[in-house]
Formats: C-alpha cells, structure tokens, sequence
C-alpha cells in the first residue's frame, strides 16, 4: 500500500498461474526461484498473481483466490528482500463487500 509520495512499483501482473510462472524469468534473478516458488503453491484456482518493488527495496508476491462465498476473496502475499531471502508471509481475508476480516500470518 502506498503513503505519501511513496509508491510501489509493478513489476509483473499476470492473470493466470500459467502465464505467471513464465513471467517470473523477467524478475531479478536474485527472487527468481523465491517468487516462483510462492506462486507454484496455489492450485489452479488462483488469479491475479502480481509482484511489486516496495519504496523499502524489497519486493511484494501477492495471489488472489476467490473465496468460497461469491464475491469474498483471500489475498496472499510474500515479502522478499533484494538478495531472495523471504521477510513475511501472510493472508488477509475479505468477505463480499470488500471488508478485511483478518489478517493470518503463514
């Protein structure tokens, strides 16, 4: 999320998982096989696979799955620093109306 003047920058946005895991070759070599891993983890239900380079330099994985309940979704993120080292892992959950219900480390 941006603040300020301070945006994130994206450096891919893939619709498809399939799509996805082909564009992961044109990300820094140093996340490379971090990112790839993370999004190898979502089944085929998955959508809106996306990576983004954060004001602090390291870089956000993010997966959509739709949720059970038409129009709830969970949105699953990875932070990676610049050398590929993982920083957090967790899940926040939205219900139809766009609501965070929670937020769950993984």
């Amino acid at each position: 999320m941006s603040t300020g003047t301070c945006s994130t920058q994206s450096v891919l946005n893939a619709g498809s998982k399939a799509d996805d895991l082909k564009a992961v070759d044109d990300l820094p070599s140093n996340i490379q096989s971090n990112v790839k891993s993370f999004f190898k983890g979502g089944s085929n239900k998955y959508n809106d696979f996306t990576v983004e380079k954060m004001p602090n330099g390291n870089y956000m994985a993010k997966m959509t799955k739709p949720g059970d309940v038409p129009g709830s979704k969970a949105i699953y993120y990875k932070e990676i620093s610049p050398d590929g080292t993982t920083i957090k892992v967790y899940k926040d959950t939205f219900d139809p109306a766009g609501n965070l219900v929670h937020t769950k480390p993984k």
